[in-house]
Order: structure tokens, then sequence, then C-alpha cells
């Protein structure tokens, strides 16, 4: 994690110590046992190269892009944010690719992020954890 990063946090748990857990929370996520800032998780290139394989080897089955599935991971950790949830980066994954494949027959192919969206409104997600 860069410096910048560190600072701000460092200078956010000086100003208030008892929203510590809560500050932790808005600005990481658990990542292969560790923990990484939430902006950089963003991004499947940025995760490691075992995720970044796996996550790969899901968009090679469907009609979607780089950033169709970059955005749609990032809307249901979104969407996971706001109900204070989180899930395993290989739950999120099948999460997305589940929303891929039930509209893989669909002419014209809806947005990715959208179908995450309306998946998540009607079904939620079952294998999540409440924030820490």
């Amino acid at each position: 994690m860069s410096n910048v990063y560190l600072s701000v946090l460092t200078n956010l748990r000086k100003q208030s110590k008892r929203n510590e857990k809560k500050i932790i929370s808005l600005f990481f996520a658990p990542q292969d046992g560790g923990f990484m800032f939430k902006e950089l998780m963003n991004k499947i290139s940025q995760l490691c190269p075992t995720e970044q394989k796996a996550w790969h080897d899901s968009m090679l089955d469907h009609c979607y892009d780089i950033k169709d599935w970059e955005d749609a991971r990032s809307t249901l950790i979104n969407l996971l944010t706001i109900e204070n949830r989180q899930a395993e980066e290989k739950s999120i994954r099948s999460y997305v690719s589940c929303c891929a494949e039930a509209v893989s027959g669909s002419l014209p192919l809806p947005e990715l992020s959208a179908t995450v969206e309306d998946f998540f409104a009607r079904y939620g997600m079952e294998d999540t954890i409440p924030e820490v």
C-alpha cells in the first residue's frame, strides 16, 4: 500500500479513535487473508495473479469485455458495502459469472452491471458476512 493511503488512514485514526473500526471498514476490504485498499480492488488487473487468472477464465465463457466485468464487480462490491456486507473474491466472481450466464441468450445483451444490480435487488447474495 502506498504511503499516501497510509498517511490518510493515520490522519483519520487520529481524528476519531472511537470510529476506528468504521474508518478501517470504509478504506479496507479482506483479500486473500490480508487487506487491500478498496479503491485498488475495483480493478481486476490489480488483484493477485491467481485471482486475475480465475476472473479471466470466467470471462472467456461470456461475451462481455473486461471493463464490463470490472464495472459489474465494482457494482456488486458497492451494493455489499451499502448493506454492510462483504464477500470473498471467489463468491463475488461466482455471482457476477452467474449473472452473465443468466442473460447470455438475450439480444441485445444487457449491461452486466445492470444485471448484477437487478439480481442483487431481487435475490440478494447468500455467501456474505457482516462487515467488520
